[in-house]
């Protein structure tokens, strides 16, 4: 595989997840509320698929993995309505609580807090004969749980722009009494689109897992915090989320080949996405304040 081929391979199997993440993203913030768990639902979904493939089989555990966060998303987002709670806070408990929970049950489950490798549970690369083909070689090199990762987030895509789940998703976010008048629940409308994005985040925590066959602490590595960068970069839009969510699949792809040719220490390169996401931030914000 060439030095170009293997590049845009990593590319798109980061950008599989990321992308997946951020249409979750993008479905809570039609609805106003943009779920900031999306870091840790990531854990959610990878320690389930390694719990339950573990226990049952890989199809099993492929469906825990997006059940399971779908599950917490919704319930830590009634939990906000309810008590009248800020889901920001609620939002950060979960990224918290979710790799805790991880390691206690790690223990009783795998007998460890670490890394825990569970035997058949790394997903193949489906057309992987295909790979040396030039040019559309990356497109087939990749796992098939990075295949339904993308599909995750196409269907989040087409069901936030076509389907009347979209619109009423844009009602509630815009104004919720609109909602009412039309005999609609808000309520259930949010909750709905918490389910969505804690399920594309479980596409994405799957992908990660049946990577490497094992479950990993930590092993979002912030790609929760990179897709809400990706939608707010992206103008909250479907179109500029995908294309900042692209931009960030190739730095983090660039940063992963660099480790071969360059003596600076891995963790500076690896650590160069995240401070372009700070900087963007940055000249996001310096604009928009210039602008008013």
């Amino acid at each position: 595989m060439s030095g170009l081929s293997a590049f845009l391979t990593d590319a798109i199997a980061y950008l599989a997840p990321l992308s997946a993440v951020a249409m979750g993203g993008l479905a809570t913030e039609y609805v106003g509320s943009l779920n900031i768990a999306l870091e840790g639902l990531i854990v959610v979904g990878a320690f389930s698929y390694a719990v339950f493939g573990l226990l049952l089989d890989p199809v099993a555990a492929y469906v825990a993995a997006l059940a399971v966060p779908a599950a917490v998303a919704y319930a830590s987002d009634l939990f906000s309505r309810k008590t009248r709670a800020d889901s920001f806070v609620v939002g950060l408990g979960v990224n918290m609580l979710a790799p805790a929970a991880a390691s206690i049950v790690s223990q009783a489950v795998f007998g460890t807090k670490g890394v825990a490798v569970v035997p058949g549970l790394q997903a193949a690369r489906s057309f992987g004969g295909l790979a040396a083909l030039p040019l559309a070689g990356p497109l087939f090199g990749q796992r098939w749980t990075d295949y339904l990762a993308v599909a995750a987030a196409a269907l989040v895509a087409l069901a936030l722009a076509r389907t009347p789940f979209g619109t009423r998703a844009r009602a509630a976010g815009m104004n919720a009494d609109s909602l009412a008048m039309a005999g609609l629940d808000a309520g259930r409308v949010r909750g709905a689109a918490y389910a969505v994005s804690g399920l594309a985040c479980g596409a994405a925590g799957a992908a990660l897992a049946a990577s490497v066959g094992a479950w990993v602490p930590s092993m979002s590595a912030g790609r929760g915090w990179i897709a809400l960068v990706a939608v707010y970069l992206g103008g909250k839009r479907l179109g500029g989320t995908f294309a900042a969510c692209a931009l960030f699949a190739l730095l983090l792809s660039l940063a992963n080949g660099a480790q071969a040719v360059s003596s600076a220490p891995a963790e500076l390169l690896m650590s160069a996405p995240y401070f372009l996401t700070a900087a963007v931030v940055i000249a996001g914000s310096a604009r928009s304040r210039r602008r008013r």
